[in-house]
């Protein structure tokens, strides 16, 4: 009768102590360390996603997109912008004058790497076309495409997502 009663008990107490969540808690008590480290790297190595047996992990790219987005939209003013998008273009140079900021627009985006002059900047003529003074280096061609497919498509999927 002995192992009768001790057979009941293991068919009460067994499915409790084999259930998933004891088995999960206990996986969790002895493995929190390892578990832990491998969090830890993955937000700490700018992983995207992360695969972890049947799991998947997946950061948010929101939040990194529109810090490049905004970065890349505010380092240049538009007057710059518009300066670099003339030279980008086979149409004729836009003829500029003088009397604006021009000379240290162009001394900017020369020190930023986007523009080489062609002529000594302190020896800009008033008048003239841009095109002949300064060319666009392949950093600013770089910086256009950059800027112009993050725009795009940050307008395209604002549009899908309306």
């Amino acid at each position: 009768m002995d192992d009768h009663s001790i057979l009941d008990w293991i068919s009460v107490l067994g499915p409790i102590l084999f259930s998933w969540p004891l088995v999960i808690a206990i996986v969790v008590l002895f493995f929190y360390r390892p578990l832990f480290n491998l969090l830890e790297k993955f937000s700490s190595n700018n992983i995207q996603k992360a695969k972890i047996g049947p799991f998947e992990i997946e950061e948010s790219e929101q939040a990194y997109v529109e810090s490049l987005k905004l970065l890349l939209t505010s380092l240049v003013t538009d007057n710059e912008l518009n300066y670099l998008k003339q030279l980008n273009t086979d149409q004729a140079s836009v003829p500029y004058d003088n009397t604006s900021n021009i000379k240290s627009e162009i001394e900017r985006l020369s020190h930023l790497g986007f523009i080489d002059p062609k002529t000594a900047l302190d020896q800009l003529p008033t008048e003239g076309e841009l095109e002949q003074h300064v060319e666009l280096t392949e950093k600013g061609r770089k910086y256009l495409t950059l800027r112009d497919n993050l725009v795009t498509n940050q307008s395209s999927k604002q549009d899908q997502d309306d």
